[in-house]
């Protein structure tokens, strides 16, 4: 396939998964910890009191999604819980309906917009727990924020993007874009914001055709002083969104599409290479060592449900694929020391249940993957919860990675250190879609039962 080739107007893949799966979970980590009972209560939102936090260097931060511009998800200057005994160190209720956004870090301050209605964006002391302040955008955030030289950068469904102060919480600007954001999250790099964003247009379609006229999706960099769009790109098929978050390296930003994973020169925009390769909305490319890496399912009826990718930053050629032997692929990689680390999960799916003989295909597992990252050799793969919907982060020898309820930590050589289990409240047992931030000791994520945590080391 030729890397130049323009993608189809339309995904020529669509991955359904329906029917009742079973619940059972072959090979789980042994009886793990739950955050039920821990010493500290939730924080409880109130009314913002003085801001104390100033931005963000990178040392000691966790400044946006997967940590870097090129979204590798390692940690470098920061310190996790390791591999030892985790505890929960506070529960922060933004009383907002989810928390699927992924939370960023910076100078003792974790900040995380909450999803749904209110769709506040909270700061939140590392230490304690206890809210510094809350700001109300139009619209609710879907994606981590950006945090750079002291600015929280975000975009919502509301059509609008924000730079807000992250000392007070106060906006420094906002431009209504005239595109809805999704879950794409922002990478800001030598002043300029990158950020792509969905298609706005009818559910259903009916009618005259010039009354259901649909608003493409496109792909955005602004001006990171003042929110001025610097250029857009715009060509993609049909009813497109853009939830992938870019990555920037050496003047190229990458990003995946439904059609397809795009390179545009930075600056300009031009384009530098495209691929019609298989892509999932929810995963995005790491680059490392002039090395684009990209999870997917696979097309049509493929031996192996998922694949990796691997393809020169520069031309889009194909260098490796690893099959992945679980079809549900919808996390990002993340790269550090020559490895690859991918999370995947598989369903066991049942039809005709009720009946006299119903028919189960599959299994139901969680599954962590490493990779060899020059070759795509499997090093090793380590069993986690399924429906894996996080993807990793590395820091110190140990990989964290939210699954199923909770959260999992396996060291980089393979072996399963701990998992935590998350309570909650509300009548059924919250998911986990957010990934991880690392700093200070503490690992921070987020749930569906819209509240924040955060995991250190037990005390001996």
């Amino acid at each position: 396939m030729s890397p130049a080739q323009s993608p189809p107007t339309r995904r020529g893949f669509l991955a359904v998964t329906g029917g009742l799966a079973a619940a059972s979970l072959a090979g789980c980590l042994s009886e793990s910890p739950t955050d039920d009972g821990t010493p500290s209560p939730d924080s409880t939102p109130q009314a913002s009191p003085n801001g104390s936090t100033s931005s963000g260097s990178p040392d000691g931060a966790w400044p946006q999604f997967g940590t870097d511009p090129q979204n590798t998800g390692l940690g470098v200057d920061v310190t996790g819980p390791g591999a030892s005994e985790p505890a929960l160190a506070w529960r922060y209720d933004a009383g907002t309906p989810t928390m699927n956004t992924s939370p960023v870090v910076g100078d003792g301050t974790v900040f995380v917009p909450g999803s749904g209605d209110p769709g506040l964006i909270h700061a939140v002391d590392i230490e304690t727990g206890d809210q510094i302040w809350d700001f109300e955008p139009a619209g609710y955030a879907s994606s981590a924020p950006a945090l750079v030289d002291g600015t929280l950068y975000v975009g919502t469904w509301g059509k609008r993007f924000y730079a807000i102060d992250a000392a007070s919480g106060t906006a420094e600007w906002r431009r209504d874009i005239g595109h809805r954001f999704g879950s794409s999250s922002p990478v800001v790099v030598d002043g300029t914001v990158y950020v792509g964003t969905n298609g706005d247009g009818p559910l259903v379609v009916s009618g005259p055709e010039d009354e259901n006229e649909f608003e493409a999706c496109a792909f955005l960099a602004l001006d990171a002083e003042t929110g001025d769009v610097q250029w857009d790109y715009r060509e993609f098929g049909e009813k497109e969104n853009i939830d992938a978050s870019p990555a920037v390296s050496d003047g190229v930003v990458y990003f995946g599409a439904e059609s397809g994973v795009y390179a545009l020169a930075a600056d300009t925009g031009d384009v530098v290479w495209t691929r019609s390769i298989s892509t999932h909305s929810d995963s995005s490319p790491a680059v490392h060592d002039g090395v684009v890496y990209y999870g997917a399912p696979a097309f049509g009826d493929a031996e192996t449900p998922s694949k990796v990718w691997a393809l020169d930053a520069d031309s889009g050629e194909t260098l490796w694929t690893a099959d992945i032997d679980d079809d549900s692929l919808r996390t990002s990689p993340a790269v550090a020391d020559g490895t690859v680390y991918v999370a995947a999960s598989s369903v066991r799916l049942c039809t005709g249940v009720g009946g006299e003989t119903p028919e189960c295909h599959g299994v139901t597992r969680g599954q962590l993957y490493a990779l060899d990252a020059a070759t795509g050799d499997r090093a090793w793969t380590a069993r986690i919860k399924t429906d894996t919907r996080s993807s990793p982060a590395i820091v110190d020898g140990v990989v964290y990675v939210g699954c199923r309820d909770g959260i999992s930590a396996v060291t980089t050589a393979g072996e399963n250190a701990w998992r935590m289990s998350f309570e909650s409240a509300r009548d059924d047992s919250p998911y986990v879609k957010s990934s991880p931030a690392i700093a200070e000791g503490h690992v921070f994520i987020g749930a569906s039962d819209g509240r924040l945590r955060a995991i250190t080391t037990a005390e001996s």
